[in-house]
């Protein structure tokens, strides 16, 4: 891939492959204009449109006809290479089914890519009130199941670096405070998995158990979600727990199984 307007200095094409990615990662949140984009990326619009265009001729971003740019079909083929490839994603699909199935609940994937949760793969509810992430939906660290969980086994600098660019209220229960943060983050290594009511979706609960990587050794959040009026009491709370502890125990089952682990 070209990258306009820069030098063959190493540092000159690290800086634009950066700037490449900059753009594909502000697409994967929602499709912008030119004039949108090259704001979001702090480029003046001449450069961002050599770069827009490099990226359109890969594949990478689609326009369409009003000028509004999007993430291309190479996108789509990255991710599912990526779902065919990565174990762990691999051993987990089957028992994520067996579980949506089981309580009819969203069941969802989700890593920490630098300071973000990013959902890696999900079966949503088939019923009509449900909660649903979607593949590639990126969220925060510090509000949610998952992203409390990803953030609890965080190494103590990165939750620090994190706090540094504070924390966003996405509802009235929204931990904002690092104090607060560190004390729940404790709470979930104690007992091994998160449970948040509300804290990123109002009228939403959630509960989180983590799994290991094989290969990298990062822990990934298996969660449940759906409508706090389907899991309001202890019981009920206590069901989607079990049941989600055990697809994790499955999973990392057929990981050690296939020698995977």
């Amino acid at each position: 891939m070209r990258y306009p307007g820069f030098s063959s200095h190493g540092k000159d094409v690290v800086r634009g492959s950066q700037r490449l990615f900059t753009i594909v990662e502000k697409l994967s949140d929602r499709a912008m204009n030119l004039t949108e984009l090259a704001g979001a990326v702090e480029l003046p619009k001449s450069t961002a449109l050599r770069f827009l265009r490099d990226l359109e001729e890969a594949g990478w971003v689609s326009r369409d006809r009003d000028g509004v740019y999007s993430l291309g079909a190479s996108v789509i083929g990255l991710a599912a290479q990526y779902m065919s490839q990565n174990d762990l994603v691999i051993a987990a699909a089957p028992e994520m089914r067996r579980l949506r199935e089981d309580l009819d609940e969203t069941v969802s994937l989700s890593r920490r890519v630098g300071l973000i949760r990013v959902c890696v793969q999900e079966f949503p509810s088939k019923k009509s009130l449900r909660l649903v992430l979607g593949i590639g939906e990126r969220g925060p660290l510090h509000a949610g199941a998952s992203g409390l969980l990803l953030f609890a086994h965080m190494r103590d600098e990165e939750r620090k670096l994190l706090a540094e660019n504070g924390f966003k209220t996405y509802t009235s229960r929204t931990i904002t405070e690092y104090d607060s943060l560190e004390q729940e983050a404790e709470k979930i290594r104690e007992r091994g998995w998160a449970l948040t009511k509300g804290q990123k979706t109002e009228g939403g609960v959630a509960i989180a158990v983590p799994l290991v990587d094989p290969r990298e050794g990062e822990v990934t959040a298996l969660g449940l979600f759906g409508p706090e009026l389907r899991c309001s009491t202890d019981a009920e709370q206590r069901r989607w727990l079990d049941a989600l502890s055990k697809a994790a125990d499955s999973i990392s089952a057929s990981l050690l199984a296939t020698g995977r682990l």
